[in-house]
């Protein structure tokens, strides 16, 4: 399996399914790689490349903190499979001389890799076969905002809304 070097080139909504769509593109190739995602992980990668912050950290800020107090460091993060309209990534640590692969969703493993400013690989036969030729524009970024505005805590499903003691 050969790996390919990509960046986030943007976040686009799917118009049709009114659905956030991360957009990985590679230097030396044509088209991106679109992967369909929710609109939590959209927020995060989203605001990490809008260079926002919050006050408090979010749950790969918190991710990212945990690991580098454990002394390990995020190395990568690899795209490397496909099934049932499905996408399969790991997160690649490393402590000292040890490597340890950590199985995570794309979208997850695509957050941290930005906040961690780690590496994003995608397996070269993937993309060759999955990518598209699209274009991600300001209007894309605009309509993403827009769409990232209006979210209420109830478009993130049913979430336990236990007390706290």
């Amino acid at each position: 399996m050969g790996l390919l070097n990509v960046k986030v080139k943007g976040i686009a909504i799917d118009r049709e399914r009114e659905h956030p769509v991360v957009m990985l593109a590679a230097d030396d190739r044509k088209g991106v790689l679109p992967i369909w995602i929710g609109p939590a992980e959209a927020t995060a990668i989203y605001t990490t490349l809008s260079g926002s912050n919050f006050e408090r950290p979010m749950t790969h800020d918190l991710l990212k903190i945990v690991v580098e107090e454990l002394g390990a460091r995020i190395v990568s993060i690899e795209i490397g499979g496909l099934q049932k309209d499905t996408y399969f990534a790991r997160i690649v640590l490393q402590r000292e001389e040890d490597i340890f692969f950590i199985d995570a969703r794309p979208s997850d493993s695509i957050a941290l890799a930005l906040r961690a400013e780690a590496s994003i690989f995608v397996d070269e036969d993937l993309f060759e076969k999955y990518s598209r030729n699209l274009q991600v524009g300001k209007e894309d970024a605009d309509d993403v905002k827009r769409h990232l505005d209006g979210l209420d805590p109830s478009d993130f499903g049913d979430m336990d809304q236990g007390e706290l003691s």
